[in-house]
């Protein structure tokens, strides 16, 4: 597996399912979030600069992330740094460059959650 750029922490992507054991009061079956795979990771803030560019605007508590192309990523994942209490939702669709072989990278654009979501962890 190639490395990408200058990981800083290790992500955790968790896939979304329906509860098959859990339901509201309506019978729907309650959201779950169960640990897919752990990846290297360059972790940062995004810059005001940045999120003018991405948004229109500047937000608060948004993050960049840069993971290996060959990591699979869809929006509705959960994202957490290992470690961390924090969770954060995927803002957009997942950003694959491939224009250089040697660079080739997915970046995710991260909003942190202000509740952190329960997340099932293969511990």
């Amino acid at each position: 597996m190639r490395m990408v750029y200058f990981p800083n922490v290790e992500l955790e992507l968790y896939e979304y399912t329906d509860s098959l054991t859990e339901f509201n009061s309506y019978y729907e079956p309650l959201r779950e979030y169960t640990l897919k795979e752990t990846v290297p990771c360059n972790f940062q803030p995004m810059t005001p600069n940045d999120s003018l560019k991405e948004f229109g605007e500047i937000l608060t508590d948004t993050y960049k992330a840069i993971i290996d192309s060959n990591v699979e990523v869809n929006p509705r994942m959960l994202v957490k740094v290992k470690g961390e209490p924090d969770t954060y939702e995927i803002t957009g669709t997942p950003m694959v460059n491939t224009h250089f072989t040697p660079t080739r990278h997915t970046k995710l654009v991260l909003k942190k959650q202000r509740k952190p979501t329960k997340v099932i962890t293969d511990d």
